[in-house]
């Protein structure tokens, strides 16, 4: 198999750096294959002119690869477009040998884990997302417009812009009834819950897990992330609460 570039890649904020193996097919320019009619470019004494017209086929970019580039545009997104090149839906890893696409595949994967565990709050990365165009505007915790909230039940809502030092914000309904019940978010499975006390009012906040594989499920409001915040659960795993940065 012919060996491929290496594009190395450093995530945002981190120390770390990743070896991307390109799996676009063609001819090495300069090579002394290049100037040999008789082979493909690729060594070997096969016919054919090694750049994948007629000898390889494309394959359908894998859901996890898709995924891939929108965390690493998340993360670095001055680096995005030359990932999606190559791991895109139109990315050039696909139309090759099946060999190629795998080894795309398993660094697609292997890189994507690596982003979660250094990056679990970064929503893009997770495979229970959804971007802010699509959040429902009729439920309640959704983002702060212009400084202030909507309404939600014909109930005003409370702007809160970076609450307990977190980043971000969102726009929270009040505590009701004896109880002090909160909403759920349709679009979520995190947990309405009376969170914020301000004076002698008390307010709701989208109670989310760090870890989304914990309930599975999306997370947090459709373009909102799980900020850490408070103790973990009785298993140990990490809570915070779902805000729009």
């Amino acid at each position: 198999m012919r060996k491929f570039p290496l594009i190395s890649i450093t995530f945002l904020g981190l120390a770390l750096s990743f070896g991307l193996v390109a799996c676009d097919g063609g001819d090495d320019e300069g090579s002394e294959a290049a100037d040999d009619t008789t082979g493909d470019g690729d060594g070997d004494e096969t016919p054919g002119d090694g750049d994948g017209d007629g000898d390889g086929e494309c394959f359908e970019a894998p859901p996890e690869c898709l995924r891939f580039v929108s965390c690493i545009g998340a993360i670095v997104p001055e680096q995005q477009a030359g990932v999606e090149a190559e791991y895109g839906a139109e990315g050039s890893c696909w139309c090759g040998t099946e060999d190629e696409a795998v080894e795309c595949y398993q660094t697609c994967i292997a890189q994507l884990d690596l982003a979660i565990e250094n990056n679990p709050t970064v929503s893009a990365c997770h495979e229970n997302s959804c971007a802010l165009e699509d959040l429902d505007p009729t439920q309640p915790y959704g983002p702060i417009t212009g400084g202030s909230c909507s309404e939600w039940n014909g109930n005003p809502q409370m702007p809160f812009q970076n609450p307990f030092g977190l980043e971000g914000g969102f726009c929270a309904p009040a505590c009701s009834g004896l109880a002090m019940a909160c909403p759920e978010h349709a679009q979520t499975s995190a947990d309405g819950t009376c969170y914020i006390i301000v004076a002698e009012d008390s307010y709701c906040a989208s109670r989310c897990y760090v870890d989304p594989t914990i309930i599975g499920g999306t997370q947090c409001q459709c373009g909102a992330t799980c900020q850490p915040h408070g103790g973990a659960d009785g298993e140990g795993n990490l809570r915070g609460i779902c805000t729009f940065e």
